[in-house]
């Protein structure tokens, strides 16, 4: 008997030294494996599990999906040589935050149909489309809208999804639409003008050739000033259509009454300078501008060849003269017909 309890006296003492020696050298941890790759050992398997719910729980942001595919295996072994340092529940956390498929909500802001910014939430979409249509020129109009996108977070990451950013992204296209808007309406506006302009045209050689005035009359009116010079006549000229004969002559020179009428005008009037206009009936009115002096008042009645003003430079002019028109019904004629 002393012999047996001798023996396993022995054993148990050598069995403890065989498991004293497996503790120091092996280490019971959890090797973990996803997706059917070993990708590293942890000790506590329920730790890692509360780190992977975590990591889920702890998102920000819109998010409305979240995928995590297959969870982590476990399997419990005796390792050797790994310190305690050298576990890897990073790594394992890595590798699943990795392929997980996490997709949150954005506001994508579209300009003609092309998505040229993306914004976390509807608000700051609308802000950004705002500020960029409250900046466009009056009467002009662009096509922004904005839509709602579900989107992979990894792609939003990667993206700067700032309002300022996302006004800047916009602006460079939209100012191309600008310029192109003011460039049209430049030239609508150019042809307009230009159609205006042949339209005038049109009014004034039909009027010089009698289609809306009588017929012509050399000696219907006097001339305004005596010994005068013709400087420019009725018609085209580079600078316009002139509506009037020019009667150059020295300042003070006396101006006369064309015909007999009623002064319904005498004062300045813009470019003409001093101004006298004199109504002779039957639709004839006759102009004196650029006057020094005025000595007729409105409603004032004038005989031909009464001295109604004095030859001067006053309003749009270069030089002493007067500037002589005749007018029938509205329309300018020709004064060298008529005088």
């Amino acid at each position: 008997m002393k012999r047996l309890a001798k023996f396993y006296c022995i054993a148990s003492i050598g069995l403890l030294i065989i498991a004293g020696f497996i503790y120091i050298k092996y280490k019971p941890l959890y090797k973990v494996t996803l997706n059917g790759e070993v990708i590293g050992y942890v000790e506590n398997k329920e730790k890692m599990q509360e780190k992977i719910q975590s990591f889920t729980n702890d998102l920000e942001g819109n998010i409305t999906s979240i995928t995590i595919g297959e969870m982590p295996q476990y399997e419990l072994e005796l390792v050797s040589g790994i310190k305690e340092s050298e576990t890897k529940e990073d790594v394992v956390l890595a590798t699943v935050k990795e392929q997980a498929e996490i997709k949150c909500r954005v506001y994508a802001i579209k300009l003609d149909g092309k998505e040229k910014a993306i914004v976390n939430s509807k608000e700051e979409a609308e802000k950004v489309v705002n500020d960029i249509k409250s900046e466009l020129s009056s009467g002009m109009s662009i096509n922004l809208e904005i839509e709602e996108q579900e989107k992979n977070k990894k792609e939003i990451d990667n993206k700067d999804t700032t309002i300022e950013v996302a006004k800047l992204n916009i602006d460079k296209d939209v100012q191309v639409q600008v310029k192109e808007y003011e460039r049209k309406i430049a030239e609508s506006r150019s042809a307009e003008n230009r159609r205006k302009a042949k339209e005038a045209s049109q009014t004034q050689t039909k009027t010089t050739k009698g289609a809306s005035a009588p017929v012509t009359s050399s000696g219907m009116f006097m001339k305004p000033v005596s010994g005068a010079i013709i400087t420019s006549k009725y018609g085209q000229r580079s600078s316009g259509f002139h509506t009037g004969t020019d009667f150059a002559i020295a300042k003070g020179t006396p101006i006369y009454a064309s015909a007999a009428g009623t002064v319904t005008y005498s004062g300045k009037k813009g470019s003409y300078g001093n101004l006298v206009i004199i109504d002779h009936g039957n639709g004839y009115k006759t102009y004196y501008a650029h006057c020094s002096a005025l000595y007729v008042s409105v409603g004032q009645s004038v005989s031909k060849g009464e001295n109604i003003a004095a030859v001067g430079s006053t309003g749009n002019s270069t030089g002493p003269h007067v500037h002589f028109e005749i007018r029938y019904n509205g329309s300018t004629l020709n004064p060298q017909n008529y005088v």
